[in-house]
C-alpha cells in the first residue's frame, strides 16, 4: 500500500479527516508486527537456552557422575532488558495478548478510515459501538461500493477475524489469561507455548500452538487490510457527502513595520460565493488545504471564530461564518454556520482582533491571500 498515494488522495477529495486514521492504522499494524516477530525470536531463544542447559548439565553429570539444576539454570531464559531481568514466559504471555489486541485495534481502525473517507460528513460518530453493522449498511445502499461491501462482509464471517474478536472480547470482558508456557527439561521432549481454548458469544474456539495462530492472523491481518485500503482509495471519489466542506481560504494580513520590528494589525479569512449567500448550506466545514503541484500536501488546524464571505464580483462582504463547536473538539474540518453581515460587522472584527487573538498560528502553504506592510510613521 502506498500511504503517500492515499494521503494525496484523502486531501483531493475533502475527506482529510481520514488521514489521522490512516497513520494510526500504520502505527499499530507496526506494533502487531513487531509483537509478531518479538514472539518468534523469544521463544526460539527459549528453547535454545534450555536444549543447550540440558545438555551443559547432561555433560557434567557424564564427566563428574553428578549435577544439580539450581535457581540460577532455571532463569537461563530470562530476558535482560535495560538491566532489568524479565521472566521469559511472563514475556511471551503479556506480547501474545497485545499481539492479538494490536491486531483486533488494526481491524478497527481500518473500518474508521472507510467511515471517514466514504461517508464524509454522513460518517457514522467514532464512538457508535454498532459503526461495523451501519457501515455495512451504508456502504451497501451504494452501487460504487459494491466489491468493497463484498470484502466486508468476507472479513465479517472470516474464521480468522471471528477468533481475533472473540480472543480480544473474552480477554476485555472475562479477564482471564490464555496463554501457555511450559517447557520440558532433560526429560522428555514436550514444549508448549499455546492460546488455550476459550468460549465467547455461544462459540466454542480450540487451543491453538501460539506461534502458528499469531503467524495465521497477522497474515490475515496485513493481505485483509492491504486489499481493502486499495479498494478503499479507488472509492475515495464517490465519497458520499462533502458538499459542505470547503479547503480553500483566502486571507488578508496588515503589518505594520517600522525601524526592523513587525507588528500584526489583523488577518480576516474569506470565502467567495458568485452572487449571494443562497450558494452555500447553513453550515460549512472548513479545513484549510493546498495539494502543491509537486503532491506536496499543506494544511493546518484553523483555530480562528470568524470567517467572512465575499461576492466575487465586486469585492463586497455580504455574510459571516461563525464557528459553531468551539476549538476544544477534535474536529478536523471545523463547523461554521453561515449568516449575512455587512462592513459594520466586519468592522467591529479588525477593531477588536488584537485584543481576541493574542497569537495565532498559519500554515501560508495551505492558504492564499496577501500580506500587507506599512509603515505608521511614513509620510506615504
Amino acid at each position: 500500500m502506498d500511504f503517500s498515494s492515499f494521503q494525496k488522495t484523502l486531501a483531493q477529495n475533502k475527506v482529510y479527516d481520514a488521514w489521522q486514521y490512516v497513520q494510526s492504522l500504520n502505527e499499530t499494524l507496526a506494533y502487531m508486527n513487531m509483537s509478531a516477530e518479538l514472539l518468534e525470536k523469544v521463544y526460539a531463544h527459549r528453547i535454545a537456552v534450555l536444549e543447550s542447559s540440558a545438555q551443559g548439565i547432561l555433560r557434567t553429570a557424564v564427566e563428574t557422575g553428578k549435577a544439580s539444576v539450581t535457581e540460577e539454570t532455571l532463569r537461563a531464559t530470562h530476558l535482560d532488558i535495560a538491566d532489568f531481568e524479565l521472566n521469559d514466559a511472563v514475556f511471551l504471555k503479556k506480547t501474545s495478548l497485545e499481539f492479538f489486541h494490536y491486531a483486533r485495534l488494526s481491524m478497527d481502525v481500518l473500518f474508521q478510515i472507510i467511515n471517514a473517507s466514504l461517508l464524509g460528513d454522513s460518517a457514522i460518530a467514532v464512538e457508535d459501538k454498532g459503526i461495523i453493522s451501519k457501515l455495512l449498511t451504508a456502504v451497501g445502499r451504494e452501487p460504487n461500493f459494491a466489491a468493497l461491501k463484498t470484502m466486508l462482509d468476507a472479513v465479517k464471517i472470516a474464521p480468522e477475524f471471528c477468533y481475533l474478536q472473540g480472543l480480544d472480547n473474552h480477554v476485555k470482558h472475562i479477564k482471564t489469561v490464555l496463554v501457555s508456557v511450559s517447557n520440558s527439561f532433560i526429560l522428555g521432549n514436550q514444549n508448549t507455548f499455546q492460546i488455550d481454548g476459550f468460549s465467547y458469544g455461544g462459540i466454542e474456539f480450540p487451543a491453538y500452538d501460539a506461534i502458528t495462530k499469531v503467524r495465521e492472523i497477522q497474515a490475515y491481518v496485513n493481505q485483509t487490510i492491504d486489499k481493502i485500503l486499495l479498494e478503499t482509495e479507488r472509492q475515495v471519489p464517490n465519497c458520499l457527502d462533502t458538499k459542505k466542506r470547503i479547503q480553500n481560504l483566502n486571507f488578508y494580513m496588515q503589518v505594520q513595520e517600522h525601524d526592523g520590528v513587525s507588528s500584526v494589525d489583523f488577518i480576516s479569512f474569506f470565502v467567495y460565493v458568485n452572487n449571494d449567500l443562497s450558494e452555500l448550506p447553513p453550515e460549512i466545514n472548513v479545513y484549510p488545504l493546498i495539494v502543491k503541484p509537486n503532491g506536496e500536501i499543506y494544511s493546518f488546524d484553523f483555530r480562528f471564530e470568524e470567517i467572512f464571505i465575499k461576492k466575487k464580483s465586486d469585492d463586497s462582504i455580504i455574510g459571516i461564518a461563525k464557528l459553531k463547536n468551539g476549538l476544544s473538539t477534535t474536529e478536523v474540518y471545523r463547523t461554521f454556520t453561515v449568516s449575512p453581515c455587512n462592513d459594520f460587522e466586519y468592522a467591529q472584527y479588525l477593531i477588536s482582533f488584537k485584543q481576541k487573538y493574542t497569537s495565532a498560528h498559519l500554515n501560508f502553504g495551505a492558504i492564499e491571500g496577501q500580506i500587507v506592510f506599512y509603515d505608521p510613521q511614513s509620510a506615504d
